[in-house]
């Protein structure tokens, strides 16, 4: 499946960056048959933005488990083979700057370690959109049934299974325009909105929609905001959500597999023409979607 326009556009070159021991030394201590001390993380990145995700790589002793902890989260790993490991962080889009360790432990050696992360802020610019009053302005009625459907969605976002179903690259639900960028401060009818935490990709009404990778349904309904939506569960804190379906074509606690047709293309919700808000969660963290896609080729 090709990406949808506008992820390639996105991308940004992966340096990997040794982070407990200078690139350099390590390299040289390879080329001479010297043992290098492990574990050892590498990161995709020396530095993150706000709504950004870092790609991990964990090289430890076999037989060790790797412990990873960021912002007093276990950050879940997948073994890759051969003492190797892998997981993404999730900086939330309103995470506030500055540095912060992620730690590292291994069982049963009990070695530790830890890396500074700088996060850094980002702009992500604005969208300014005009909708029709009574979508806008609630009633009492209308309102209560907002705030039960976002309790019961927090309440998904919030559970996830701590062992990862998702294996290898997270893949596109569909070969879609990007309409609508990640992370813009929202503007409806001139008031200020929560800023956009996922991305629209344009497509006709009907177009089949793909689960990005392995998990659990965990959450169909039909929501006041995102219309008919879709929310499955990958395993390892990483949830993906697909909003404004048309139809849904699975059922909760069902288990998909990467690419099965979870629903189509719709309009339905607060929407003003076809096209799927795709949203994902990094434990808990609202991230660009497209990073994840993007980052995740890296272990094809």
């Amino acid at each position: 499946m090709s990406p949808p326009t506008g992820i390639k556009a996105q991308r940004r070159p992966l340096a990997w960056i040794f982070a407990l021991c200078p690139a350099v030394l390590f390299l040289f201590a390879e080329v001479m048959g010297e043992t290098v001390s492990l574990p050892e993380i590498l990161l995709s990145s020396p530095y993150a933005f706000q709504g950004d995700i870092v790609l991990l790589k964990v090289r430890a002793e076999k037989g060790e488990i790797p412990k990873l902890t960021w912002l007093e989260k276990d950050v879940p790993m997948v073994a890759l083979g051969e003492g190797n490991w892998c997981g993404f962080l999730g900086i939330d889009l309103k995470f506030a700057p500055g540095t912060y360790p992620l730690k590292i432990s291994t069982t049963p050696s009990g070695r530790e370690k830890s890396v500074e992360i700088p996060i850094k802020s980002k702009d992500y610019g604005e969208r300014r959109l005009t909708l029709p009053r009574e979508m806008v302005e609630l009633d009492e009625v209308a309102l209560k049934r907002v705030r039960k459907e976002a309790a019961a969605m927090n309440s998904v976002l919030k559970r996830t299974f701590a062992e990862p179903s998702w294996r290898g690259p997270f893949l596109p639900p569909l070969d879609g325009e990007l309409s609508g960028a990640f992370g813009r401060r929202n503007f409806i009818n001139g008031e200020v909105r929560s800023p956009h935490s996922g991305v629209d990709l344009k497509a006709n009404r009907g177009v089949p929609v793909k689960a990005m990778n392995h998990g659990k349904v965990v959450l169909t309904s039909d929501q006041f905001f995102s219309g008919l939506s879709v929310v499955i569960d990958h395993g390892g804190g990483i949830h993906s959500m697909y909003f404004h379906l048309e139809k849904i074509l699975v059922q909760e606690e069902k288990q998909v597999t990467k690419g099965e047709v979870i629903g189509q293309v719709g309009s339905t919700g607060r929407s003003t023409g076809p096209h799927l808000h795709l949203g994902v969660r990094v434990n808990g963290a609202r991230v660009d979607p497209l990073r994840l896609i993007d980052l995740s080729k890296e272990l094809e």
